[in-house]
């Protein structure tokens, strides 16, 4: 069955899931999006992928927030997201889709990705990438010593056409452990299918990077630090969550000044 009341989102709704995260070194800059999967707390802190250039689909992971598939025939919905940090920021719930490894950072010319296939859960549950972005994640610090402009995806997009090309204009210098950097996409893309390549066009001289798919659930601003913002079923988009959904947290924070703490409620709908 499908949840279409608001008393059907009241009578559906779980336990709230709590999370606390506690950033005790610097990220990389202010509005610079980070990852919280390495940074500790509730849940604890992710190990860094290791499933080789083809990665893996991921249906759980450890470090991701909690999430239960619901009973046959039901279906789960995205009730409510409140953050509260303490520093002004806003905080992304995403789906980890796919992530991989062994990607070579001093390797100037295009890697072979050929990704395997995303699970089913793109905006239509579907395997075909409809709203799935891509992003280099950090997990030990990179030591370029400048910004990197030349940095390129080859990609299908959801529509199944091969030789895109996506582009990264600006990788920081010497990004921190948990900096999270979404590749653009070409006009008119609306998601990825599958990865094709990566070429990092410029050193980066050391450390280990990870591309992540990842969808992207909900996002919510901290206008004031210390003080809780939410979106309910009412005020957000009441996304569809399905089965064996990865939820990770990425933050857009507005200092880089350790220690900064992020936490919240996330609350389900299943019926």
């Amino acid at each position: 069955m499908t949840i279409s009341s608001l008393d059907e989102v009241i009578a559906g709704n779980l336990p709230p899931v709590d999370f606390r995260k506690i950033r005790l070194v610097n990220f990389e800059a202010a509005s610079q999006l980070a990852s919280l999967a390495y940074v500790g707390g509730w849940p604890g802190a992710a190990v860094a992928p290791s499933p080789g250039l083809a990665g893996v689909a991921l249906t759980s992971y450890g470090g991701q927030l909690p999430f239960t598939n619901p009973a046959p025939g039901d279906a789960t919905y995205l009730a409510y997201f409140e953050v509260d940090a303490s520093s002004t920021c806003t905080m992304y719930l995403v789906d980890r889709l796919w992530h991989n490894s062994a990607i070579v950072v001093t390797t100037t010319t295009a890697q072979v990705i050929n990704s395997v296939a995303w699970p089913p859960r793109d905006r239509n549950g579907s395997t075909n990438g409809n709203g799935v972005v891509v992003g280099i994640e950090v997990s030990t610090a990179t030591t370029n010593a400048g910004a990197i402009a030349n940095t390129t995806m080859s990609y299908t997009n959801s529509d199944g056409v091969a030789g895109r090309t996506a582009t990264i204009p600006n990788f920081p210098a010497t990004a921190a452990s948990s900096t999270f950097v979404p590749f653009s996409l070409m006009t008119g893309d609306i998601g990825v299918q599958s990865i094709q390549s990566v070429t990092l066009g410029t050193s980066y001289a050391s450390g280990a990077i990870h591309l992540v798919a990842y969808l992207t659930l909900s996002r919510q601003g901290v206008c004031v630090a210390n003080t809780e913002s939410a979106k309910d079923a009412t005020t957000g988009s009441f996304p569809l969550l399905f089965d064996n959904t990865v939820p990770f947290l990425l933050v857009l924070p507005t200092a880089a000044s350790a220690p900064l703490t992020f936490s919240g409620v996330v609350v389900y709908a299943q019926g």
